[in-house]
Order: structure tokens, then sequence, then C-alpha cells
């Protein structure tokens, strides 16, 4: 029951640092609180699992929020190209979506992904164990012990914590990986839901729920000062915002932060503003409505910011005030939300939060506190971008636990 190195869950981060440690004739064990392994990597990406972006390694580093920096060494060190490649060498056909360069298996079923990582684990004599949630682990002397809910032990030389975070409960997402470095001396920043929808106060756009802009600009701001800036497609749900644009400024979020949203973009406010201007006054019987038409917006929100801010949409332009004129303009490159909340764990893809960086060396991801325990995924104070940014930063991290404890083999 002396293993080299156990890992906790059995989810993209432990099965990828499991099959590279089998590669090097490692005794490995897995152990997974679950019937089944992988079970949130089974419904990403609406269970097409999007597994990594076609960009090149280096676009990567902005897409973690500020923890770009900590992420960049396992990145380089087992890159996306490289993730593309070892599926395809296990039989994973794989293609890239043109519109936004998301990687997906070519059959669109994420079982395919998972499959792929299981098949590789028994290849090379991994043995994962189901139902095993681990309780408690103590280290004496350089050996671990770990002691599972049923009463099992196991002892080993390494541990990798890779449980995952608390987003998706129902899959078994406790964050019980929180619970077992904490126990060993390290700090859990709070765990937050994130790449998820955003509720708001104003309700004058539920309405449209499902209506989406290709091209908004978005400010957070928190207590009147700016947090984030980003662009990208944007979404009108019954509760509030969605779309890639929301959910990758969700890590910052807090209720009571306000949302701007330009959607004009590229049009800035005094751009805009210096447009309608010149435009509307020569635009005679010609409704507002059919005016704002000329900048792709659909016909349906024109008629809701037209009554936001009390003007008739079928209103001609002759009629607008210049008060109205300017009062359009805001309400299209400047509208403000009000945030009452976020979707919360069971509805974010990831979690914001976890086990602080400051206690996890990036180029070996080992812990800064007890020798022989490593961390890899979302368990760690680290969450990418939609668009397969968390799977891939997953992976990386998994191989470079497996390549740094291959290194320090006792």
């Amino acid at each position: 029951m002396h293993y080299h190195t156990i890992i906790i869950g059995a989810g993209p981060a432990g099965l990828f640092a499991a099959q590279e440690l089998g590669k090097q004739n490692q005794k490995v064990l897995v152990l997974e609180k679950n019937q089944e392994a992988g079970r949130k990597l089974l419904v990403s990406g609406g269970a097409q699992c999007n597994f990594t972006h076609s960009g090149s390694v280096t676009d990567f580093f902005d897409r973690y929020g500020e923890h770009g920096k900590f992420i960049k060494k396992a990145l380089l060190t087992f890159t996306n190209e490289d993730t593309i490649h070892f599926f395809e060498n296990e039989g994973v056909a794989t293609y890239v979506r043109e519109e936004n360069n998301k990687v997906f298996p070519k059959s669109h079923k994420s079982a395919d992904i998972r499959g792929a990582l299981l098949q590789s684990c028994k290849k090379h004599n991994v043995l994962i164990k189901y139902n095993q949630t681990v309780k408690m682990i103590k280290v004496y002397d350089g050996i671990f012990t770990l002691e599972t809910e049923a009463g099992d032990r196991y002892f080993s030389d390494n541990v990798i914590i890779a449980t995952g975070g608390k987003s998706f409960p129902h899959l078994g997402c406790t964050g019980d990986g929180y619970v077992l470095a904490s126990s060993l001396g390290h700090t859990i920043v709070e765990p937050r839901p994130a790449l998820t929808y955003v509720t708001t106060h104003e309700r004058n756009f539920c309405e449209l729920s499902g209506i989406s802009f290709k091209n908004a600009q978005i400010t957070l701001w928190h207590e009147k000062k700016k947090i984030t800036e980003r662009i990208g497609s944007l979404l009108f749900t019954h509760k509030g915002l969605s779309g890639p644009v929301i959910l990758d400024a969700t890590r910052w979020i807090v209720p009571g932060d306000q949302i701007t949203v330009n959607y004009l973009y590229p049009l800035s406010y005094e751009e805009a503003r210096k447009r309608f201007a010149e435009e509307i006054p020569v635009r005679g019987k010609e409704s507002v409505v059919n005016y704002l038409k000329n900048y792709n917006l659909p016909r349906s929100f024109c008629e809701v910011v037209c009554e936001s801010i009390g003007v008739l949409p079928e209103q001609s332009c002759a009629r607008l005030s210049k008060k109205e004129r300017e009062d359009l303009v805001s309400k299209l490159t400047k509208c403000e939300f009000n945030l009452s909340g976020t979707g919360g764990m069971n509805s974010a893809m990831v979690t914001a939060g976890g086990i602080t960086l400051k206690e996890v060396n990036p180029t070996t991801m080992e812990s800064r506190k007890q020798k022989g325990l490593y961390f890899a995924g979302e368990v760690l104070d680290i969450d990418g971008d939609t668009g397969g940014y968390n799977i891939q930063a997953a992976f990386s991290m998994g191989y470079l636990c497996a390549k740094s404890i291959t290194k320090n083999k006792k």
C-alpha cells in the first residue's frame, strides 16, 4: 500500500499527471471520490469539451487575470500544441473552430477526451480507485499517510492535490482540497464563482433575453474605481447579462459593482456624440429606430433604448431634442448596470480563489511549506478565461507536477 505518488482527484489535472508519472514507471495511485473519473470534464463545453485554444502559447499568459505570471512556466513546459499532439497520438482527432480558435475533439464528444486520459493511465499501469474520499493527510519523516472516509490507509512519498474547486457541486466539486491543504498549513483565498452570468438590478432589458452583441465593450467598476475593460460577445438574459465578455470578468465581480456597456464599440462616447450631432439633424422624417439600424443594432433593443429615455421609437429624427440625442448616445455607449450578484457555484464553470499561489513554487508546482506536496488545477487560486484556457492549465500543471516529481525521485 506504499506508492511513489498518490494523486487526489481524477479530473484533467490529476489524470494527466498520473499518466505522465506512469510513463516513468512510477508506482502511482489516483484516489477519486466519485464513482467515475472526470465528471466535470464530461459536461465541459456543452459536453463537447473545448479542451484548449489554438493561439500562440504566449497569448495564454494574459488569460488568467493577474495570475498569468504564475502559470507561465507550466504553459511553456507543456504547451497547447503539446496537448493537441497528445490527444491525436491517443487516437482523438481534433478540429479548430474557425470563428474563435477553440479546439474540440472532432467527434464533439467530451467522453473521447476523458477516454484518452484513462486509456493512457491504463497503458502505463496507473491504479485508479473510486469512491475514495480522502479525509486526512499526515506527514511524518517524509512519508505521507492518507486516510479515507471508508477507513482505508495509503502511504506515499509524494502527494498531488488535484481535487478541483467548488463549481458544479452536484458533480462532486465540494472544495475537499481546500480542507486538506489547510490541514498542511496552506492559506485559502476565499472561493468565488467565475465564468458565470451576472444578475442586475435593472430589468428594462430582461424582455430582450437571448439578444446578443458580437463586439460590445464593458467596463467594470468597484466603488467608482475602474477594475477592468474588456471587449467581446455580450448576451442579455432574463436575470441580467452573460456572454464571454461577462464570463471572463466575473473573477473580479462582487455584488454592488457596476458595469457600463458600449454597444457601439469601436466608437467611443465622444465619437458617437459627434457623429449623432452631425447625422440626426439631417435625417428629417426618418424614425429614430430606423436611424439606429445603421449601427447594426437589433430593432427590439433600439425600441427599449428609446423608451428608456422617454422617446417614442417611431419619433422622427427632426423632432429629437439635443438633450434626447445626448441621452441616446449615453445609453448606447455608457449604459450602466448595477450588479446584484453572479450566477453562483451551481452555474459557474470554474472557481476563482483557492490555495494561495504565494505558497506554491510555480517552477515545480510543489508546496513551499511541505516537501513532496504538489498542487494542480482549479484547486489553486487561478482561473482562466472561457475558451479552453482552464483545461489547458490543468494539463500543463499536471504535467509540470509529474516532471518535477520524476526529477526529484527519492
